[in-house]
């Protein structure tokens, strides 16, 4: 995961993953199914660094994480600095994660308080 292009590809990848499931099961809301999918891949991605970390291969890099953490997967990729327990001693690491963990839960909150009133912009 090296390019930009390649990031912005997972991003629709996930956002057209989300929009099949949806039409399996439409009751669940498609942004639900977004990021429970984008969840389940950054933790599998940052268990596939833990496990080149111990191998000694080909990592990925912190910027994907930070990227893939960024656009959703921010619980997959806490839930994997605890079960793996990797990245624990990068502080920085766990600083920019902690912000982006803010940052969601802000969003989480603005959106659950006005969202009668985000109904009523969109209609």
């Amino acid at each position: 995961m090296c390019s930009n292009g390649f990031r912005i590809l997972i991003m629709f990848l996930f956002t057209a993953i989300s929009f099949g499931l949806n039409g399996f099961m439409p009751e669940i809301p498609v942004i639900f199914w977004y990021l429970i999918s984008i969840n389940i891949f950054s933790f599998i991605l940052f268990g596939i660094d833990k496990l080149n970390a111990t191998k000694d291969r080909k990592r990925v890099s912190e910027y994907s994480l930070y990227y893939i953490s960024f656009i959703g997967g921010i619980i997959g990729i806490l839930l994997g600095v605890l079960l793996f327990r990797h990245k624990l001693n990068k502080r920085f690491f766990l600083l920019v994660e902690f912000c982006i963990f803010l940052f969601w839960t802000l969003l989480v909150y603005l959106v659950s308080t006005n969202f009668e009133t985000i109904k009523d912009l969109i209609k």
